[in-house]
């Protein structure tokens, strides 16, 4: 029995020893799904550094918390230009009630630094401590769909960003989007829908409108599945640039849970193109957002290859438009796969700007000292592979070393690429 309590014991200060961050971004690295105007895009671009998505991992408990609210009081100290952090909570496992007391201290400490924090994929009995320790409600969003709490979190602080001014009203920003009004096909809204067409195809009117008269218009009600995955469908549905729209989501396999949010579009969208335009199957599936009814206009595979033959410059750009979507799919994928990729033994995840701000801690040795980790410092490091140039990002004693070896590790592999390429 003395040697099960001493096994027990040392497991439990090896578990609260160790650090729960995951991941650690920048708004450079991670964005929202939702396809925004091109102006939007360059505004929120100039200022991405202002947002931060940071993923805790594992079992919450006061030790764990300590240690990561060290951490962040000294990064804050160094990355001045941050004014929105989310922290996201999909890998917790659990949490206790001391946990969210120094959750709710953090976000005070935030908020004297003028710093917003919001919180994703919280759980119903978390939420209601952080609420109990004066967490406001609003920033809250509840894990009933992972993926959808955390793109709705980050998409609320591109919206502070873009709303950013001296003074914010934050209910107004955080309040639910208001419902859209109906729409309804009629003839004297289609020279409308062509001239968004246009518009969004970069087209002529001309263009637009021999397009529009090879399809027919459709008006889908709110949650109406357009095409699912594995179809292989011989109509092209395109949503029109602000009377849409649509939410893209993937299977990817998981046991449980929903599928995967991939994005959310109101400009111009190709449902599917890779059915009517090479004949294969829908890698996703693509339905009407619950916000509103959406105008779509819907072309058959014969009467694409028509107007292929008929205008080649048409035929053209619709399939460049289909390309960045596929490519913006392919970039949302990407994205939640590196999300789920950190943390564990394999370190945290950071990308460029994070890690140089987190690695920077390593000239306050006082800092430092209070956020290494004793028990991972014990830990034996994985044998790196056989035949391979390449260095191994292994787990290190404090969440300053992972940046800093993600540093050194980006840093060698270009070394090597200029050193390559001028032997070649």
């Amino acid at each position: 029995l003395i040697g099960v309590a001493v096994a027990c014991a040392t497991a439990q200060a090896q578990l609260m020893s160790l650090h729960v961050l995951k991941f650690h971004l920048s708004g450079k690295s991670v964005s929202s799904a939702v396809q925004r105007p091109e102006s939007q895009r360059r505004e929120l671009a100039a200022m991405s550094d202002q947002i931060e998505a940071l993923g805790l991992e594992g079992q919450l408990g006061e030790g764990p918390m300590v240690k990561f609210a060290t951490y962040l009081r000294a990064y804050i100290k160094r990355n001045r230009r941050v004014r929105y952090m989310l922290f996201d909570f999909s890998f917790v496992q659990g949490t206790n009630p001391s946990a969210c007391a120094l959750l709710a201290k953090l976000d005070k400490t935030l908020e004297d630094s003028l710093i917003r924090a919001v919180y994703s994929n919280v759980q119903a009995d978390m939420a209601s401590r952080l609420m109990s320790f004066g967490v406001d409600s609003q920033k809250i969003f509840k894990g009933d769909d992972t993926i959808r709490s955390f793109q709705h979190a980050l998409k609320h602080c591109e919206d502070m960003v873009l709303s950013s001014a001296d003074c914010i009203d934050w209910p107004a920003v955080l309040a639910d989007p208001p419902e859209q009004r109906e729409l309804k096909v009629s003839e004297e809204l289609i020279p409308t829908y062509i001239a968004r067409l246009a518009e969004g195809l970069q087209c002529t009117m001309d263009q637009a409108g021999a397009l529009a008269k090879a399809g027919q218009w459709a008006c889908m009600g709110r949650g109406a599945t357009l095409v699912r995955q594995g179809m292989c469908t011989t109509k092209l549905h395109i949503g029109v640039p602000g009377y849409s729209e649509i939410i893209e989501r993937i299977d990817v396999g998981e046991s449980c849970g929903p599928s995967h949010e991939v994005a959310i579009d109101r400009s111009i969208v190709f449902c599917a193109p890779e059915c009517a335009l090479y004949g294969e199957p829908a890698r996703t599936t693509f339905s009407i957002s619950s916000q509103c009814e959406s105008i779509l206009l819907i072309i058959s595979k014969d009467a694409i290859e028509e107007l292929a033959a008929r205008d080649l410059d048409l035929f053209r750009k619709m399939t460049a438009t289909a390309a960045k979507l596929i490519l913006r799919r392919g970039d949302a994928l990407s994205q939640a796969l590196e999300l789920h990729k950190g943390g564990g033994w394999r370190g945290a995840t950071f990308d460029r700007r994070t890690a140089e701000a987190a690695a920077s801690l390593f000239s306050d040795d006082q800092a430092l000292g209070t956020i290494t980790s004793p028990a991972a410092s014990r830990a034996a490091q994985p044998a790196p592979p056989k035949n391979s140039s390449k260095p191994k990002l292994t787990r290190q004693s404090s969440v300053v070393e992972w940046a800093a070896q993600w540093l050194e590790q980006r840093r060698t592999a270009a070394l090597e690429r200029i050193s390559s390429g001028r032997v070649s």
